[in-house]
């Protein structure tokens, strides 16, 4: 059975929450930012969570913008 921290990431995963944070920073962000999505997700309920891996989410959805970008 998943833990918490894996069901959390796996909730987030599916929702629009990672790609719509790269759309609204345009693909590239500082570390308040960072800090402030972490917050945002914390206040929806997200935790526990592997903040590492949901970095590596929205470095894959950062990596589907600028692809999708240039596309364009």
């Amino acid at each position: 059975m998943p833990s918490s921290k894996e069901m959390n990431l796996l909730r987030l995963e599916r929702t629009a929450i990672p790609e719509e944070f790269v759309r609204e920073h345009q693909g590239e962000w500082d570390h308040q930012a960072w800090l402030d999505f972490c917050s945002f997700i914390e206040d929806r309920g997200y935790t526990p969570i592997d903040l590492d891996a949901v970095g590596m989410i929205l470095e894959r959805k950062k990596t589907e913008y600028w692809t999708g970008k240039s596309k364009k």
